[in-house]
C-alpha cells in the first residue's frame, strides 16, 4: 500500500513542520511509501518559505503554490491529487483539527474500503467545544443542520456530509475531479462515490481545536456566509435531483 496524502495550506507557519513530522512518522514506523503534498492558497505568514527550506532535505514532500489565485479548496485539492503519484489519497486540514494518528485507522480500513471517511457525528464521535463551549464556532450549527439535511434527503447510512477527512483510492479520480466552494464539494463526492457503488465506511473521531490561525472553512455573519448557505443548499437540491433521476 502506498499513500498520498494533500494537505491544503492558508497561513500555516506556526504548525506545519511539526504535522509534516507526525503524518510522516505514522507510514514510516509502518514501513510504507508515502508523500506529502503541501497545496498553498497564497498564505502570507511564510508558510511557502518555511516548506521550501524543509523539503529540501525531505524528499517526500511536494509543494504547489497557487499564489495569486482565488482561494477555492476544491481546486486546491484537485491540484494534489493531479501530482499525486501513489494508490491512495488523502486529504485532511492543516491545523491539526484533523488529528494524524488517525491515519493509522484509514491505512488499516482502506484494505477492504474504497473511502473512509472520518465522520464528527457518529456516536462514538467527540467535538471539540464538548468541553468548552465557548470555543464553538458560529457555523457549527450550520454545518451540523445541513449533515441532518443531508442524511434525510440523501443517504441515511451516513453522518458526515462535509467531514474533509478523507481516504480514498486514486482510481476514483480517474474521470473524475472535486468541485464546488468549500464544504459543498464532499457532498458531491459522496454522492458520486455511492452512484459509483463504491464501498464506503465511515469512523468516530475526536477533532481538535486548530494550533492556529483561521478555519478555511469558517466565515462570518455576512454576505460571504449567506453565499456559503446558498452553495450548501444548492448543492444538497442538485444532488436530490440527481438521484432521483439517474
Amino acid at each position: 500500500m502506498s499513500f498520498s496524502i494533500i494537505l491544503p495550506t492558508l497561513n500555516e507557519k506556526g504548525h506545519i513542520l511539526e504535522l509534516i513530522n507526525e503524518i510522516s512518522n505514522i507510514f514510516q514506523n509502518k514501513n510504507l511509501q508515502f508523500e506529502i503534498i503541501i497545496v498553498d492558497d497564497s498564505s502570507t505568514d511564510g508558510t511557502l518559505e518555511v516548506v521550501q527550506n524543509f523539503k529540501k532535505d525531505n524528499k517526500f514532500v511536494k509543494l504547489i503554490s497557487r499564489k495569486n489565485l482565488k482561494k477555492n479548496l476544491a481546486k486546491s485539492i484537485n491540484q494534489g491529487i493531479e501530482v499525486a503519484k501513489y494508490d491512495y489519497i488523502i486529504w485532511m486540514d492543516a491545523d491539526f483539527q484533523h488529528p494524524p494518528k488517525y491515519l493509522e485507522n484509514f491505512i488499516d480500513y482502506s484494505k477492504n474500503y474504497d473511502a473512509v471517511i472520518c465522520s464528527r457525528f457518529l456516536r462514538d464521535s467527540k467535538r471539540y467545544f464538548n468541553s468548552d463551549k465557548s470555543k464553538k464556532e458560529h457555523n457549527e450549527n450550520q454545518s451540523y443542520f445541513f449533515n441532518k439535511l443531508c442524511k434525510f434527503f440523501l443517504y441515511e447510512d451516513l453522518t458526515d456530509f462535509t467531514s474533509g477527512f478523507i481516504c480514498l483510492r486514486k482510481d476514483i479520480f480517474k474521470n473524475y475531479s472535486l468541485s464546488g466552494y468549500y464544504g459543498d464539494y464532499f457532498v458531491s463526492l459522496i454522492v458520486h462515490l455511492k452512484k459509483k457503488n463504491k464501498k464506503l465506511i465511515e469512523i468516530p473521531f475526536e477533532d481538535e481545536l486548530r494550533a492556529s490561525g483561521l478555519s478555511k472553512t469558517m466565515v462570518s455573519l455576512n454576505f460571504r456566509y449567506l453565499y456559503t448557505c446558498l452553495r450548501y443548499c444548492l448543492t444538497l437540491i442538485f444532488c436530490i435531483l440527481k438521484n432521483k433521476f439517474k
